[in-house]
């Protein structure tokens, strides 16, 4: 257990460093700090940096949210972007190694215990320059200094039925998992998803949600299929309606995947009159759970002591959580192959006597075997908001099935004899056809426990 309280003796929290690296990361960043007071971050994050290789996008996230220009960073040899091409991404980080080091160092970089990236999985900026940025983070620190740091990969999928995004994601992941079993990669690999998050904000019908969408589009949102629909054939338009479109699920969207990141860094967050059972640091998520992570979190849940059967809301708690809270899809059957639980809130609710019957709520939702670790943050004020995140190690992610076919089909449609044909790969995605088929198949041996591996490509 650690105490807090106001005196200077209290125990340091390690701190961490944000990076926004492409347009979905760095809005990402940017809306978080839009919405914190007086654009503060919380405690625990020593800074941040905006990354982009496009100036235009850049700008207009720097104007956006009121970000200094000392905390962006243009790099890359173009300055319009690198269009989807992965590679070109990947290697603009790479040439830029020296200027990323000196800038990050002026933002007072050094002695942070770890550092989380938010990067999209579908575009060519941050899918490219996230595995090469933790592969420089991982030289600089571990190799050259001998000194262990943690990183975290806030990766948010694609919507569906955008194919060349898919094929980027698949690339990215596979990627990002190959160099972590190699060490030189992520040690958490958190995986939110568009549609998902979409589908929650709309599900939930909160009245902000609902005048924002009506006032910014001028459409009837009483037809949730209908929106769901509207997003990817928006995404790759250039309309008015459909930027108006796309910018009303950013404004919405973003902040959302902020609050899971808050979540997890908010037990070592210092605050008056709260006490942690265990100390939960940037390290024990990455030491007890599996690579890949599926978050969900429910925010003021209901739960009442003398209102009845303590066990029975608990499980209706974990059983909301999971089905309806999750920020990618997980399904009836997630199979987690291992959790980690913060739950929060006053002195009386949020105790540790409760959790044998959280992990008997949560034994549907784990395979035998599957390790839970648990973390109880308590406050002193009765009228505290009770809060649970969860995080699912190596769950089934039926969206990661709807990716792969969808990238085989955009392989498959373009290959074949016809040298048009062939210099698609080159010329869309900066890496030859081979590479984007060991990547596929790569994936589908990662996933293989819950993936038909009997199609791999040739």
């Amino acid at each position: 257990m650690l105490r807090r309280g106001g005196d200077e003796e209290t125990t340091k929290a390690a701190e961490v460093f944000a990076i926004g690296i492409g347009e979905c990361g760095s809005n990402i960043v940017g809306s978080y700090l839009k919405a914190s007071r007086d654009k503060k971050l919380p405690s625990r994050v020593r800074g941040y940096l905006l990354m982009n290789t496009d100036r235009a996008d850049l700008t207009k996230v720097r104007e956006k949210y009121g970000i200094p220009k000392e905390h962006t960073m243009l790099y890359g040899a173009s300055e319009i972007g690198v269009g989807g091409r992965f590679m070109d991404g990947y290697n603009a980080v790479m040439e830029s190694k020296d200027i990323v080091f000196d800038q990050l160092s002026n933002l007072g970089f050094e002695g942070v215990s770890g550092f989380c990236i938010f990067t999209s999985l579908g575009g060519g900026t941050g899918c490219g320059g996230t595995p090469a940025l933790i592969e420089l983070l991982k030289q600089r620190f571990q190799e050259e200094e001998g000194r262990r740091i943690f990183v975290y990969v806030i990766g948010v999928l694609p919507f569906e039925g955008q194919s060349s995004e898919a094929l980027n994601s698949i690339w990215a992941v596979s990627k990002l998992l190959r160099l972590q079993l190699q060490e030189r990669g992520a040690d958490l690999t958190i995986l939110l998803s568009n549609r998902t998050m979409l589908k929650r904000i709309l599900q939930s019908r909160t009245a902000d949600s609902v005048d924002y969408l009506q006032r910014e589009l001028n459409i009837d949102i009483a037809d949730i299929g209908q929106i769901e629909k509207m997003v990817p054939s928006t995404l790759d338009s250039s309309g008015e309606l459909e930027q108006r479109t796309e910018q009303a699920f950013v404004e919405l969207v973003n902040p959302l995947a902020l609050d899971v990141v808050e979540a997890m860094l908010s037990p070592g967050v210092h605050e008056p009159n709260k006490d942690v059972f265990p100390t939960t640091d940037l390290a024990d998520y990455a030491r007890k759970l599996d690579p890949v992570v599926v978050p969900a979190l429910y925010t003021d849940v209901g739960l009442i002591p003398d209102a009845g059967s303590m066990p029975q809301q608990l499980k209706a708690m974990i059983d909301y959580a999971i089905q309806e809270c999750s920020y990618a899809d997980v399904g009836d059957q997630p199979n987690a192959e291992s959790v980690y639980y913060v739950f929060s809130g006053p002195r009386h609710i949020s105790k540790a006597e409760y959790g044998m019957h959280l992990k008997e709520a949560l034994d549907k939702f784990i395979a035998p075997g599957a390790a839970i670790t648990p973390c109880y943050v308590q406050y002193n004020d009765p009228d505290s908001p009770v809060n649970l995140l969860v995080l699912l190690g190596l769950p089934k992610i039926p969206e990661l099935v709807q990716l792969i076919n969808e990238a085989t089909q955009l392989v498959n449609l373009h290959s074949g004899p016809s040298p048009l044909k062939q210099s698609w790969f080159m010329r869309s995605k900066g890496v030859t056809r081979k590479e984007l088929v060991n990547a596929i198949n790569d994936f589908r041996e990662l996933f293989s426990y819950y993936m038909d591996t009997g199609t791999t490509m040739q």
